[in-house]
């Protein structure tokens, strides 16, 4: 088989892959992103290894290679991980469409992780940040978006496609979609119930779509795409702290310590955050322990 050929094999494949993924799976397209660039990134290092070889035919000594590449290049665990991960699914998606006989990456191991919690806001700092005055629609907008990524701890991918016919105000609820196009209901505060119910007369959005429309013209979703929303996080958490890695996941891991903080339940935190796996939300039990010690050495008799 010519050279040109072999990679159009591969190449094939991967596109047939990827389509599966966006149709039959329903993946999203930053999903399907991350899965493209690992995908390429690994074909890439099989043809810089040995133009011939085509992905049916690799080994378990090709995968390790690549991963010992990746270890090379001081790639965190983290990433390396994911690589893992998506080089799993296009295997075991390969071995279930009986293309290959012998799924290789059944007995390949992805590093460990650490789970670090990311950087945080104190109650003090969620304070500050909505101590702002109100003053026009560009500041009304911005407040509006954080205050509900702290009021739920919605996904930035989430809070960006809100549909106005999935807000019920007087119930205190959104209905929002997320990794999947799985939905779940988050509950809204009294305070954000206010700001939502005054951006929307603002902007006079009844009748409309989305709850934040695109500012673009070039954006044909209709929605605010999410890397406006990053921008205008990013503004505002410049504006109440130093801490230059603090971004909207950080909201989001605030909403669900604070709560944990104050004596919410593990199982309902899950619920709200949309982690299909109760070890997604256990990253968080540090807050617990942190308040088991103070309640132990306020109560235990040893420690009077």
């Amino acid at each position: 088989m010519e050279k040109t050929k072999l990679n159009e094999s591969n190449q094939i494949l991967l596109n047939e892959y990827l389509e599966y993924l966006k149709i039959i799976k329903k993946y999203s397209n930053h999903t399907l992103r991350n899965y493209t660039i690992d995908l390429n990134q690994f074909k890439d290092f099989i043809h810089l290894c040995n133009s011939n070889l085509i992905f049916i035919e690799l080994n378990k000594e090709h995968i390790k290679e690549f991963l010992f590449s990746l270890h090379a290049k001081k790639m965190s665990d983290k990433s390396i991980s994911r690589k893992v991960a998506t080089l799993k699914s296009f295997y075991k998606y390969m071995y279930k469409n009986n293309i290959i006989d012998n799924n290789i990456m059944k007995s390949i191991k992805s590093p460990k992780i650490s789970k670090k919690l990311p950087h945080l806001l104190s109650m003090r700092e969620i304070k500050e940040l909505f101590n702002i005055e109100l003053d026009d629609e560009r500041i009304l907008m911005e407040m509006c978006i954080l205050i509900i990524f702290y009021s739920t701890g919605i996904r930035i991918s989430e809070l960006a496609r809100i549909e106005l016919k999935n807000i019920k105000l007087s119930n205190r609820i959104i209905r929002v979609f997320g990794k999947g196009k799985k939905e779940r209901d988050v509950i809204l505060s009294k305070k954000s119930v206010v700001i939502i119910e005054k951006y929307i007369e603002a902007f006079e959005l009844n009748g409309k779509k989305y709850l934040f429309e695109s500012l673009s013209k070039k954006n044909i979703s209709g929605h605010i795409s999410e890397k406006t929303i990053y921008n205008i996080t990013k503004k505002h958490l410049k504006r109440i702290s130093n801490d230059e890695k603090l971004s909207p996941h950080s909201i989001r891991h605030s909403f669900a310590t604070h709560l944990l903080q104050s004596g919410a339940d593990m199982m309902s935190v899950k619920e709200l955050l949309g982690h299909e796996s109760l070890s997604s939300t256990q990253v968080y039990t540090h807050v617990q322990l942190e308040k088991m010690k103070k309640d132990y050495k306020k109560s235990h008799p040893l420690e009077k």
